[in-house]
């Protein structure tokens, strides 16, 4: 079978697409001008084998087509990352997020209220609401102030179209050169508070009081394997934040409005029926993943499907493929907001095993707040002109979604 991720037939109905390459040919080596790789769209293959045999496909050569190799913080293999990992974890236990409802909240209701004053009744969704949220909440979570947010956005597009388009040695120099001086500033500004107090071994009883209660105060806080992140690591969590923390939930939020608006009678079932709002969300990371698919490289030989990769091969899973698994979700290939929670949650978008997304719950809470505000606020919302979809052939998410609400 032919197949090619950047045509435009696939860039333009990709959730088809792979569905078509995983009934047709499960496993296909795509052979382009630029990348070259394997392809997988199986989901017990993905989540029980690529994802759970971590000596087999590593993260640290990066997750894409090309090699970005990095043995710092995130972009690790186990064992490591599972100490990193859990160095930061507490960020992002429950209670912690208890303290980012109100924020959410706040933001929220600041977007609404600033679309209600519009007195046109009509503008770009993606602009007015399903960008500013998760930016804003990320500067929150960050510590930075929310009026960065434009501008972090600006360089986490930069840095995500280097990584699928251009990921070659020194090519990300000039925009972290940028980049690194601003949050130097940031985590040098909280450390001279640690030092100032004379703390030389801070803990969590630091944070609210010495430093202030976010990720840029936790890297300073956080143990890995005995010792202190070194600058680079805490550098590496900032730049987690800019690239993982704004794009995928604005693509969530964004399909999720663009699949109720398209049908309407969808998002008259949901402001009917609001307990549908968590089951509408993970119906949307099921079939609408903002991210279509990831990389891994095998660190050996690997026999797949009658094949043999050699080592240092480039394999391409596909969530979006994965996610419409027929042995796996009925009726794969319609959205369906009163899909069952437990059937829904199975998808592999937040990833799976050791590299499952840290940053899943606060993805999840943004969007189930954001709709059931939503609904109750703009029940006259509707689709105002043609869609655009994101650019790059990794992502999948609306940047244009006009909408009227008057």
């Amino acid at each position: 079978m032919k197949f090619d991720p950047m045509s435009p037939e696939t860039l333009e109905n990709p959730g088809a697409a792979y569905s078509e390459l995983r009934a047709k040919c499960p496993f296909h080596r795509y052979d382009g001008p630029d990348f070259k790789f394997a392809i997988t769209s199986d989901y017990r293959e993905i989540k029980e084998e690529i994802l759970q045999d971590n000596p087999t496909w590593s993260f640290r050569f990066g997750n894409a087509a090309k090699d970005t190799i990095s043995d710092v913080g995130f972009k690790s293999d186990p064992p490591f990352h599972m100490a990193f990992r859990a160095s930061l974890a507490s960020g992002f236990a429950p209670r912690q997020l208890k303290t980012y409802e109100g924020d959410i909240e706040r933001i929220c209701d600041e977007l609404i209220a600033k679309m209600l004053a519009m007195p046109e009744g009509r503008g770009d969704f993606h602009d007015l609401f399903a960008l500013p949220l998760p930016s804003r909440i990320m500067c929150v979570m960050l510590g930075a102030p929310e009026a960065d947010n434009l501008h972090y956005k600006h360089w986490a597009d930069i840095l995500q179209d280097m990584l699928f388009h251009d990921p070659k040695p020194g090519s990300f120099e000039p925009i972290l050169k940028e980049i690194y001086p601003h949050f130097n500033s940031h985590l040098d500004a909280r450390q001279a508070k640690l030092d100032a107090a004379g703390i030389t071994e801070p803990d969590l009883s630091a944070l609210g009081e010495v430093l202030p209660n976010d990720f840029m105060s936790r890297t300073l806080i956080a143990r890995v394997e005995g010792r202190p992140l070194t600058r680079d690591e805490q550098l590496n969590v900032c730049l987690a934040f800019l690239t993982g923390g704004q794009e995928t939930t604005i693509s969530l939020i964004a399909n999720l409005m663009w699949r109720l608006l398209e049908t309407p009678a969808l998002w008259e079932g949901l402001k009917q029926e609001p307990e549908l709002v968590e089951n509408a969300v993970e119906e949307s990371l099921r079939f609408d993943p903002p991210v279509l698919a990831h990389f891994r490289t095998s660190l050996c030989p690997v026999a797949m499907h009658g094949e043999e990769l050699p080592e240092r091969s480039k394999l391409m899973f596909s969530i979006v493929g994965a996610n419409r698994d027929p042995a796996v979700f009925e009726d794969a290939e319609t959205f369906r907001i009163d899909r069952p929670l437990t059937e829904a949650r199975k998808h592999l978008s937040f990833g799976a095993g050791v590299h499952f997304c840290l940053g899943a719950p606060v993805a999840r809470l943004e969007a189930k707040i954001a709709f059931g505000k939503l609904a109750k606020a703009l029940p006259k919302l509707r689709l105002d002109g043609p869609t655009e979809r994101i650019g790059s052939w990794m992502h999948w998410g609306r940047v244009k979604l006009p909408v009227a609400w008057g």
